[in-house]
């Protein structure tokens, strides 16, 4: 997927993003319990108002100071005394979404006290552990959530999604998946994590990608308006070499689902592939809107305005992507591309240009991903006996040393950078 003038970072960046969505794990959040221990009529009918105004919340997206007091307030009420552990951890889920981290993971700790096999209480407190990146901690509460409770069916769920990222684990994976879905068969995240873990498996076994876009089927079948399945579409589609179709799918997942960053992400990578630089903009856009911190949404905004020839907000974008993360060496290169290839060409430009190429080296140094974009930077064509044609056509001259032939032809005394490779 090569953009029109940059490439290399074109190409490198659709690797990040196309991987890791699909192939990533997607942690799922688990559904709200039922209430248990034979609730008297006037609880059950706490109980239902409660569960009507969180849902109510949850679908707006409105957890104001207004919102979070009245839906807590609602929970706490069902039982005196806070001895309901269902009720105690929709507490938690509340104080969760409105931004208490303390607060939830103290209200889910107490209802585990309350119910130790509280399949939901379990796996909530295994996902924060995966917020703070305690991988271990999260698959062990995850192992634990099943033995208590053989009916856990998002405890299964994200078991799988983390035995998915190792290729030894990926039966595991899918005889957790199984489980789950043995629980509930219209268990829409088990579906999609299962047609995740074909997908990957897809690279060995091509055959299982078929498999997978019927598993994509079925989902639908179970629920034509669930946008994660369209994402996880998508990305066999790619698979299968069909951009067109796999376009239309994440377009729909945007449409069902306006806040779903992973999609915007993969259909801004797919429209910038097709130079339809338009949708890309406003995809990456959006991702950035939904995640202003996200170094890859920046870029490739970046690369979209670029590619509108819009440089002034493409290098505003490059920047912005900087301030996020000046370490990372995707933004140096596309700033060299921009002041190399779609400035005015001075000499002051492409000393620009090759000082920015000179920050992306240092680090892409430090990335393998990154090792086909330097070869292409980096890669210097001796001088040779014959003529130029010759000379390139047996050797392409790296980004680099067309910046410095640039300026040699402008009059300028320039050296080849240290970080030359010398081609043979």
């Amino acid at each position: 997927m090569r953009e029109a003038s940059s490439g290399l970072a074109c190409v490198v960046m659709a690797c990040a993003w196309m991987v890791g969505c699909a192939h990533g794990t997607e942690i799922i959040r688990p559904p709200e319990p039922p209430l248990t221990e034979r609730p008297s009529e006037a609880e059950l009918a706490r109980w239902e108002d409660a569960s009507a105004l969180f849902a109510q919340n949850e679908a707006a997206g409105d957890w104001d100071g207004e919102a979070c007091h009245q839906t807590l307030a609602a929970f706490e009420s069902i039982s005196e005394g806070g001895q309901r552990a269902q009720a105690v951890y929709m507490s938690g889920l509340v104080a969760q979404r409105c931004g208490n981290e303390d607060g939830a993971r103290r209200l889910f700790g107490r209802a585990l006290e309350l119910d130790e096999a509280l399949c939901e209480a379990r796996v909530a407190l295994a996902l924060m552990e995966m917020d703070d990146d305690h991988v271990d901690r999260a698959r062990a509460a995850f192992e634990r959530a099943v033995e208590l409770d053989n009916q856990c069916a998002s405890a299964y769920v994200n078991l799988a999604a983390l035995q998915a990222r190792h290729p030894g684990q990926r039966e595991a994976a899918v005889a957790n998946l199984r489980r789950a879905l043995a629980v509930r068969a219209d268990y829409l995240p088990a579906l999609d994590q299962l047609a995740r873990v074909y997908l990957e498996w897809g690279d060995e076994r091509p055959e299982l990608l078929r498999l997978a876009e019927v598993v994509c089927r079925q989902a639908q079948l179970i629920d034509e308006t669930y946008a994660p399945i369209y994402n996880t579409w998508a990305l066999i589609d790619l698979a299968q070499g069909d951009p067109t179709a796999a376009a239309a799918k994440l377009d729909r997942a945007v449409t069902l689902d306006p806040t779903f960053y992973a999609a915007w992400m993969n259909f801004g990578q797919v429209t910038l592939s097709q130079r339809a630089y338009e949708d890309a903009a406003r995809a990456f856009g959006r991702a950035r809107e939904l995640r202003p911190s996200s170094y890859d949404a920046a870029v490739g905004l970046g690369v979209a305005l670029r590619g509108l020839t819009r440089s002034e907000e493409a290098e505003a974008s490059y920047r912005a992507a900087l301030e996020i993360d000046e370490d990372r060496a995707e933004a140096w290169f596309d700033l060299a591309v921009l002041y190399h290839e779609h400035r005015q060409g001075s000499v002051e430009q492409l000393r620009q240009a090759l000082s920015f190429l000179d920050q992306f080296v240092r680090r892409a140094q430090r990335e393998p991903s990154l090792g086909d974009a330097l070869e292409e930077t980096a890669r210097w064509c001796p001088e040779r006996a014959g003529s130029a044609r010759r000379r390139a056509s047996t050797c392409r001259p790296g980004r680099a040393q067309v910046i410095v032939t640039s300026l040699e032809l402008l009059g300028e005394d320039v050296d080849a950078p240290g970080w030359v490779q010398v081609a043979r």
